[in-house]
C-alpha cells in the first residue's frame, strides 16, 4: 500500500546526524558500550526538564513501569489501571506479584476519572497506575493525586504518551511536568513517541530509597562489592532477583540529539492539533478530542470519533485508498483481552467499549506541513 503520510514517524534532523555518527564512532572505538557517560549525561538531561531529584534509564517503558512497582516491596495488591492503554500498562502489575483492577475511562478525555477509581476501592487497593492517554495530563488529575495522598495509595504514572507534557497548578500557581505528578512515572522512548532512543525508556522520582532500589533491580539486582585492593576485581552480590534493563551508550546518544528539540516539537504538534481542530470542528458526524487551557498536551495521536451511525471500517478503507493511514489506539482494549479478562472491574467497561467501536487517529508528526493537515482534513470530509 502506498500511503501519502504516515501514522507516525520519529524524526532525526539532518543536522543531528553528523553529531550521532561521530559519537558513535567514539563509543565503538572505546569499546564503553553500556550505560556510560552519555546514558548518564541523557538523564540529567531527563531529570532538569521533568523537574525530578532522580531519573534512571531503562530498556523500555514496560520494564520500567515493572521496576517500579516492584521497589515498592508491595505484593499481592490490587491496581487500579484503566483499559484504555497498551498491554504493558497492565502487564507490569501482574509481573510485579500484584493484581490489576481494569476499569473504565472518563468519556471525554479516555484517562482514569476519579468516579472510576472510586468505584472500584477496596480495603485490597494500594495504588494506582495512571496513563496519560495521548500525552493529556486531565485538569481532574490534580484531585486524583490528592485522592491518592489522603487514601495513602501509590500512584505511578504511564508517561509514555507524555514527555514534555504539562499542567498548571492553579491552586499553587506552578506548572508541573509528566514525570513529577505521581510517586514515580515511566516515559517511553519507542519510535512513534514524543522522543525516541529506538527502544529505551526513563524512570523519574523525587524519592531517594525508590531511586537507589530502581538503579539495582535495572542491573539484575546486583551491586558490585567493595574493593579490598584498589583495581581488584570483588564481584557482585545479587540484593534482590531481577534481569537486565540496562540502556546503551548508542540509545542515550539518541536521546541527548532528540531531547533538545523537545520545546520545538511540542509546539508543532500542538500547531498540528490546532490546524485539525479548525479544518474538522464544523463536521457533525466527528467528535474531536477535548482541549484545556491550563494544560500543555504533546499528542500523541490526534483520536477522534465517528458517529455511530457510520461504518468505521468503510470509512478507513476509503481513508486507505487515498492515501492516509490510520490507527485506532487501542483495540481492542485491555479489558477486550482474553488473557485479562479475569481482571476486568466488576462495573465493566460501557464507556470504552461504545467509544473503541468508533474511534480513530489520524496521521500526527512533526514533519507534517500545514497543506499537508489541510489536504488530510479534505479527505477525511469527503469520505462521507
Amino acid at each position: 500500500m502506498n500511503f501519502k503520510y504516515y501514522r507516525a514517524k520519529p524524526y532525526i534532523p539532518d543536522s543531528d546526524k553528523d553529531w550521532i555518527l561521530e559519537k558513535y564512532r567514539e563509543i565503538l572505538d572505546t569499546g564503553g558500550l553500556i550505560q556510560g557517560k552519555y546514558v548518564s549525561q541523557f538523564e540529567e538531561e531527563v531529570k532538569e526538564l521533568v523537574g525530578t531529584k532522580h531519573a534512571i534509564a531503562v530498556s523500555s517503558c514496560g520494564v520500567g513501569l515493572e521496576i517500579a512497582l516492584r521497589a515498592t516491596g508491595i505484593v499481592g495488591k490490587k491496581f487500579i489501571v484503566p483499559t484504555q492503554t497498551f498491554v504493558a500498562s497492565v502487564s507490569c502489575i501482574i509481573r510485579s506479584g500484584n493484581i490489576p483492577v481494569i476499569v473504565d475511562v472518563d468519556e471525554t478525555t479516555q484517562c482514569l476519572s476519579l468516579k472510576s477509581i472510586q468505584q472500584n476501592m477496596d480495603s485490597d487497593v494500594a495504588g494506582i497506575v495512571h496513563v496519560h492517554m495521548t500525552g493529556l495530563i486531565t485538569p481532574e488529575f490534580l484531585d486524583i493525586k490528592q485522592y491518592c495522598k489522603d487514601n495513602d495509595l501509590f500512584l505511578l504514572t504511564d508517561d509514555a504518551h507524555a514527555f514534555g507534557a504539562q499542567i498548571h497548578d492553579e491552586n499553587k500557581d506552578e506548572i508541573i511536568y509528566a514525570g513529577n505528578v505521581g510517586d514515580v512515572g515511566v516515559f517511553s522512548f519507542y519510535p512513534s513517541k514524543i522522543i525516541t532512543t529506538a527502544e529505551g525508556g526513563m524512570i523519574t522520582t523525587n524519592d531517594d530509597e525508590l531511586a537507589e532500589k530502581l538503579q539495582v533491580l535495572r542491573n539484575h539486582g546486583t551491586v558490585r562489592n567493595d574493593m579490598l585492593v584498589e583495581g581488584l576485581d570483588y564481584g557482585v552480590r545479587c540484593e534482590m532477583p531481577s534481569s537486565n534493563y540496562r540502556m546503551t551508550e548508542f540509545q542515550g546518544v539518541l536521546g541527548l540529539s532528540q531531547i533538545k528539540h523537545i520545546d520545538e516539537w511540542i509546539l508543532r504538534r500542538n500547531e498540528i492539533a490546532n490546524l485539525y481542530r479548525k479544518y474538522l470542528e464544523d463536521i457533525e458526524w466527528l467528535t474531536l478530542p477535548p482541549y484545556y487551557m491550563n494544560v500543555v498536551q504533546t499528542w500523541w495521536q490526534y483520536i477522534v470519533k465517528l458517529d455511530s451511525k457510520i461504518d468505521r471500517t468503510e470509512f478507513l478503507i476509503k481513508l486507505m485508498d487515498k492515501g492516509v493511514p490510520t490507527a485506532n489506539a487501542y483495540w481492542p482494549a485491555c479489558h477486550q483481552q482474553e488473557v485479562f479478562r479475569p481482571y476486568t472491574s466488576k462495573t465493566n467497561c460501557p464507556i470504552s467499549d461504545k467509544f473503541l467501536e468508533q474511534h480513530f487517529s489520524l496521521p500526527m508528526y512533526v514533519e507534517l506541513k500545514d497543506e499537508n493537515i489541510k489536504d488530510i482534513c479534505d479527505i477525511v470530509r469527503n469520505c462521507v
